[in-house]
């Protein structure tokens, strides 16, 4: 008689049960800017960046599968899951039809501080750089500064994802005998 070991492979979806295991993060309604007295006065005007990099955020939790809530204001709770947004700097220079500038060179610095129940548990800091992109001439300044906080976005939902537990899978997952079986025939 011939063994032959059949493997069966599962991609495990994450049920119910496993997503109602994870925390739900309240995070800040926006990115408020940490020194507004160091932005320059176009880009806290003309560009609404607090509330764009705080979007961006959210786009990638959904993205990466958090499960989270926007707080009404921005104020650390007393207990559960918190994250707080910051933008701690953002420049613009350069333009894109000014010939000799270089072109566009902006750049925003967004950090992130996990609290959990009232307490300061984890931080994030990073930094994002662009001069446009493709046809970066044709883009307004806003416009550049929102790439940025769409990478930024995306960089800090991978470290959030890295902060909180991971929920229970083996309430969603299948028992370890049905993934490897004998079948002697």
């Amino acid at each position: 008689m011939k063994a032959t070991i059949v493997m069966v492979v599962f991609l495990v979806a994450v049920s119910a049960d496993a997503v109602a295991d994870s925390p739900t993060v309240l995070i800040s309604p926006a990115a408020e800017f940490l020194n507004p007295d160091n932005i320059q006065d176009s880009i806290k005007t003309e560009c609404n960046l607090p509330a764009y990099q705080a979007a961006a955020v959210q786009r990638q939790l959904e993205k990466f599968a958090i499960t989270f809530t926007v707080a009404e204001k921005d104020q650390i709770p007393a207990s559960g899951t918190y994250l707080q947004l910051r933008i701690e700097n953002a420049v613009s220079s350069g333009h894109g039809w000014v010939p000799f500038s270089g072109g566009h060179n902006k750049y925003v610095t967004t950090s992130a501080t996990l609290f959990q129940n009232g307490k300061e548990i984890s931080r994030f800091k990073r930094q994002d750089h662009s001069m446009g992109g493709a046809m970066g001439n044709f883009k307004g300044s806003c416009t550049v500064l929102e790439r940025c906080a769409d990478t930024l976005g995306k960089d800090v939902a991978e470290w959030l994802k890295k902060q909180l537990p991971a929920p229970d899978a083996s309430a969603s997952a299948a028992p370890a005998e049905a993934l490897a079986t004998t079948d002697k025939r």
